[in-house]
This record gives C-alpha cells, sequence and structure tokens, in this order.
C-alpha cells in the first residue's frame, strides 16, 4: 500500500507541474495568435511558405497578408483553446483520481465517477480534433489555393483526404470498462467494510 501512496503522490506533484505548464504554454500562443490576428497591414509569411505533399516539399514565393491568413489565424486559435481547455480538465480528472490513492483509498467512490469523465472527455477531444482537423484542411485548401500549384494540363483534380486513426473511441471504451471495475472495486470495499 505504501508503494501505491508514494507513486500516487509523486504523480499527482507531476500532473500539478504539467497542469500549469499545459496552462500557461497555451495562453501564451492564444496571446501571440491575437497579436498576429489584429496586426493590421504587412506581410504575414513573405514567401518561403512549405507544403508537403508525401515526399515532396514545395516551397511557395508567394507572399500572404494578414488578412489572408486571417482564417487560418482563427483555426489555429480554436485549435489551441479548445485543446489547452480540455487538456487541464483532463489533468484535473486525472489528479481526482489520485487523490484519494495518495491517501491510500484505492476504491473511494470518486475514482470511478473521475474515470467516467476522464472516458468522455477523451471522446469529446477525439471528435473535436476530428471536425477541427477537417476544418483547418478546408481552410488551408483554399487560402493557398492547392489547385493552382500544379500544371492545368498535367493534373486534373485535387483533393483533400482527412484520416483519423480512431484511438480516442478505443481509449473511451478502455476507461469505461476500467471505470467499471473500480466500481465494482467500490462495491466490495463498502462490503467489506459493512461487514468488519
Amino acid at each position: 500500500m505504501d508503494k501505491i501512496i508514494k507513486t500516487s503522490k509523486t504523480i499527482r506533484a507531476i500532473l500539478k507541474v504539467l497542469f500549469w505548464v499545459v496552462a500557461v504554454v497555451s495562453v501564451v500562443i492564444l496571446a501571440a495568435i491575437l497579436v498576429a490576428l489584429f496586426m493590421k497591414g504587412g506581410t504575414a509569411l513573405d514567401g518561403g511558405f512549405s507544403i508537403t505533399l508525401g515526399n515532396y516539399s514545395l516551397l511557395l514565393n508567394q507572399e500572404y497578408s494578414s488578412q489572408q491568413l486571417t482564417s487560418l489565424h482563427f483555426m489555429t486559435f480554436a485549435n489551441v483553446a479548445l485543446f489547452g481547455t480540455l487538456s487541464c480538465y483532463i489533468i484535473r480528472v486525472l489528479l481526482n483520481v489520485f487523490e484519494p490513492m495518495s491517501q491510500g483509498k484505492p476504491f473511494s467512490t470518486t475514482i470511478s465517477v473521475a474515470l467516467k469523465k476522464l472516458a468522455y472527455a477523451i471522446l469529446i477531444m477525439g471528435i473535436i480534433n476530428l471536425v477541427l482537423q477537417i476544418a483547418t484542411n478546408l481552410i488551408f485548401y483554399n487560402v493557398f489555393d492547392i489547385p493552382s500549384l500544379f500544371n492545368a494540363d498535367r493534373v486534373e483534380s485535387c483533393s483533400i483526404s482527412i484520416v483519423s486513426d480512431g484511438s480516442f473511441i478505443i481509449w473511451f471504451f478502455i476507461l469505461r470498462l476500467v471505470g467499471h471495475i473500480f466500481k465494482y472495486g467500490e462495491t466490495l470495499q463498502q462490503l467489506s467494510d459493512e461487514t468488519l
């Protein structure tokens, strides 16, 4: 039991530091994006923008103004804001999971509830990631006018394919299963306490 308590306390300390690192980095990045969004005029990208297609990299020589890149800045802002917030929430839920463990109560009633919240947070994060990936790629496709990069005589069409591994769905079910296991452990612990 001492090993569980020590390990849980160590993990909680690491998670507390990680929470603040994620929060501070997210705020700094969001502030930088806001500065870029409200910067008027000038050239945001002075050529030299690179697009990777498989093993090939295309170096664009066109200049892009901050107005042309506004939609990309908004999508980046949305990505950072949502993932920063959800990451902080997930870390807080993990802190709630390890708190009773660090007190020597591995089958506290709060753990199964926290695991359920964690499962749904990961599912939501995966779905939001997929939606934002689609939106970002569509905006990227339009801002940089990807079809115009190719010779129209040789390339008939240009399309986007979005690939998601769906691992967030697997993690959702794994965490729900672990939550049910902890719920069963809580029931056994409660029966044991009542017997004594």
